[in-house]
C-alpha cells in the first residue's frame, strides 16, 4: 500500500518541488515532526526518514509513477492568505503562520503500469500530484534488475543493508573519471574496486601509480614494477613519437631533419640481422622492431660537417649545419641518466624481447601470471613520466587493436590512470601522454581497452576525455569551481546532484552515469589492506623523542635519483 507523505507544489526545469504534509494519526498518512515515518508492509511497519539527500520519493503520474531523488531540504515560513485572515477575525479566531517542509527533487526514471522500471521520463507531474514514500526493497530491486553479474562497491549510504551493485562492463567499457578532493578517498575507493576486480578468475588491469600508494594494496594478485627497473625502449615508438623527441619544428632546418630522418630509420630498421629473419612483408618507419639508434645518430654528425668537392676548394654539403641543434638535443638526453630506461635499454634491446615486455606489462608471464599490474611511477623524475606514459599507453591502444584483428573478439584491458590532472592535461607542455590517453578515450572501447581516470582537480583534466566518460563516481568535492565543472559534465537531469558532494564523508561517492539505473550515494567498502595513502600525523610524530634527521642519505638518494 503506497504511504503518501506530500504534494508536488512546484515544477521547474528538471527540479520538482514537493510539500510534505502533515502527519495523520487516524490514516497512514503525512510526516510527522520526526520526519520518521511507519510505511506498511506485508511484514509489519518499516520506519523510513523521509527527507535525506540521497533517498527516493514517488510521485503519481496519468500512467505510472515516477521516481526522484532528493536533493535538498528547506523548511519555509507560509504566510496566511489575506481573506482567510479577515474571515477568521470575524469569527473571533486567530490563525497563526505555519511553516512548509519543501523537497527539492529531480527525475531519474518512470514505473509503467506493470511497475517495470526504465530510466528517464516523457512526462512530469503537474501541482498536487500526490508524492509517496519509498521502500528499500523497491530500490534493491531496481538495482538488481540493471546490474549485470553481482558487482557491488559497498552499500547504499541510506540504506546501509543494500548493497551498491552497479554494471561494471558499462563503467569500463564506456569509460570512467573518479573524481574527489585531496582526503575525500580516492585511493580508498580505487584499492576497493581492483580489489573486487582481482576476484574474477582472469582479469588484465594496469594501474599507473604516480606516489607509490599501492604497492601493498593487492597482495599476490599484483605485479609491482618499479618505473625505473622497466625499460621502455626507443625503438618502440612510432616515428612521430620519435620526431616529437628529436626535431624542433619551428626551425627553419626541420623540413630536412624530417626527411633525412625518416629515411635513415627506414634503413636501419631493414638492414638489422634479426629483423630480415623475422618473415616481415614489409617494414615501415613504425614498424615496431629494434633498431641501432647510434648509427642513425653517427650519420647525423657525419652530415653536419660534410664537406664536398668544389669548383676550386671543399665546399659545405647540402645538409651541412641543418643536424647542429638536432644533435644537441639528442646527447642531452643521451647524457642525462634518467633517460637511460629509454635510450639505453639493457633487457630489451632486440626485437624478439618484445613478446617478454608485453608479457610483464600485461601480467601474462608464464610462470608467475597476474590479475593487476601496478607501474609504480614514484622512482623516475616527473620529466621522464610523459615519455614512458606515452609509449605504454600507445602501445597498449596497438595491442589491443591488433589482438583484435587477429582473433576477431577483444581482450579487455583496464588502465586506470591515478593522478591523471598531472600528466593528462590540456595545459601540460607534454602533450604526448594526453593524446596517447586521448585516442583511447575516443576509440579504446572498440578494441575492449577501458580507460579510468582518476583525479582531485576535475577543471585541469583533458576535456576531450572527460567528455568521452559515461560514468563519474563522484567523492567530496568542496571547491565551488570544481563542482560547477563537473556539473557542466553530467546530463541537464542530475545536475542538481552536485551539491551533495561537499557533504559526503570520507569514502562515500556518488556514482552516475551508465554504470548505474540511477544517481546513486554509496559508502564504499573498505579496501583490505588499504592504500598507502593516509595523512601525515603531525601529532604523533612530533610527540615521539627526537631523532637525529640523516639529511645524508636522503640528499644521497635525491643526487643517485635513486635509493641506495
Amino acid at each position: 500500500m503506497a504511504y503518501q507523505i506530500g504534494k508536488v507544489i512546484q515544477v521547474k526545469g528538471d527540479q520538482i518541488h514537493i510539500e510534505l504534509i502533515d502527519h495523520d494519526s487516524s490514516k497512514p498518512i503525512g510526516v510527522p515532526e520526526t520526519m520518521a515515518v511507519a510505511v506498511p508492509t506485508d511484514d509489519g511497519p518499516e520506519t523510513l526518514l523521509i527527507g535525506q539527500p540521497g533517498s527516493f520519493i514517488e510521485l503519481s503520474l496519468p500512467n505510472g509513477r515516477l521516481l526522484c531523488l532528493v536533493t535538498e531540504i528547506q523548511m519555509k515560513q507560509v504566510n496566511i492568505p489575506i481573506s482567510a485572515e479577515k474571515s477568521a477575525m470575524l469569527e473571533g479566531e486567530l490563525l497563526l503562520d505555519r511553516a512548509a517542509r519543501i523537497l527539492v527533487s529531480i527525475p531519474v526514471g518512470t514505473f509503467n503500469s506493470k511497475s517495470e522500471f526504465e530510466r528517464g521520463t516523457n512526462s512530469l507531474p503537474t501541482v498536487n500530484a500526490p508524492a509517496f514514500a519509498v521502500l528499500p526493497s523497491t530500490i534493491d530491486r531496481i538495482y538488481a534488475s540493471f546490474a549485470e553479474g553481482d558487482f557491488s562497491l559497498g552499500k547504499l549510504s541510506l540504506f546501509p543493508e543494500q548493497e551498491a551493485k552497479m554494471n561494471l562492463d558499462a563503467f569500463l567499457g564506456r569509460h570512467a573519471a573518479i573524481l574527489g578532493q585531496t582526503g575525500g578517498g580516492k585511493s580508498w575507493t580505487v584499492a576497493s574496486i581492483l580489489q573486487k576486480i582481482s576476484k574474477f578468475p582472469q582479469s588484465t588491469v594496469l594501474l599507473l601509480d604516480l606516489h607509490g600508494e599501492y604497492t601493498n594494496a593487492f597482495g599476490e594478485e599484483a605485479e609491482v614494477i618499479a618505473a625505473n627497473e622497466i625499460e621502455m625502449p626507443y625503438w618502440l615508438m612510432n616515428s612521430e613519437e620519435l620526431l616529437g623527441l628529436m626535431i624542433d619544428r619551428a626551425e627553419s632546418s626541420a623540413p630536412n631533419q624530417n626527411a633525412k630522418f625518416k629515411e635513415l630509420l627506414q634503413e636501419a630498421k631493414e638492414s638489422n640481422v634479426e629483423n630480415k629473419k623475422l618473415g616481415l612483408e614489409k617494414i615501415t618507419i613504425d614498424t615496431p622492431v629494434f633498431f641501432d639508434l647510434k648509427s642513425i645518430i653517427d650519420e647525423f654528425r657525419k652530415l653536419d660537417v660534410e664537406m664536398v668537392a668544389g669548383k676550386t676548394k671543399p665546399v659545405k654539403g647540402p645538409l651541412h649545419g641543418d643536424f647542429t641543434r638536432l644533435l644537441m638535443r639528442l646527447e642531452s638526453r643521451l647524457n642525462d641518466r634518467r633517460y637511460d630506461l629509454i635510450f639505453k635499454p639493457k633487457t630489451y634491446n632486440t626485437s624478439a624481447s618484445m613478446n617478454d615486455l608485453f608479457r610483464k606489462i600485461l601480467g601474462e608471464q608464464e610462470d608467475a601470471a597476474k590479475k593487476i599490474v601496478v607501474l609504480d611511477m614514484s622512482p623516475v623524475p616527473f620529466d621522464v613520466r610523459g615519455s614512458i606514459i606515452s609509449l605504454v599507453l600507445r602501445c597498449l591502444f596497438d595491442f589491443s587493436y591488433w589482438y583484435s584483428r587477429v582473433n576477431e573478439s577483444r581482450y579487455p584491458i583496464s588502465i586506470f590512470a591515478d593522478e591523471a590532472h598531472i600528466y593528462l592535461s590540456d595545459k601540460s607542455s607534454d602533450s604526448a601522454p594526453r593524446e596517447s590517453a586521448e585516442r583511447i578515450a575516443k576509440e579504446g572501447r572498440k578494441y575492449g581497452l577501458s580507460l579510468t581516470v582518476i583525479s582531485q582537480r576535475p577543471r585541469e583534466l583533458s576535456s576531450t576525455i572527460l567528455s568521452q566518460c559515461g560514468s563519474f563516481l563522484c567523492l567530496r568535492i568542496s571547491n565551488p569551481d570544481d563542482q560547477s565543472y563537473v556539473r557542466n559534465l553530467l546530463p541537464d537531469s542530475v545536475r542538481g546532484i552536485t551539491s551533495m558532494f561537499s557533504s559526503l564523508t570520507r569514502g562515500e561517492a556518488i556514482l552516475i552515469g551508465d554504470s548505474m539505473m540511477m544517481p546513486t550515494r554509496i559508502k564504499v567498502d573498505k579496501p583490505n589492506p588499504t592504500p598507502n595513502s593516509n595523512d601525515a600525523s603531525f601529532v604523533d610524530t612530533w610527540s615521539k623523542e627526537r631523532d637525529v634527521l640523516d639529511v645524508e642519505k636522503v640528499l644521497q638518494a635525491w643526487r643517485n635519483q635513486k635509493i641506495v
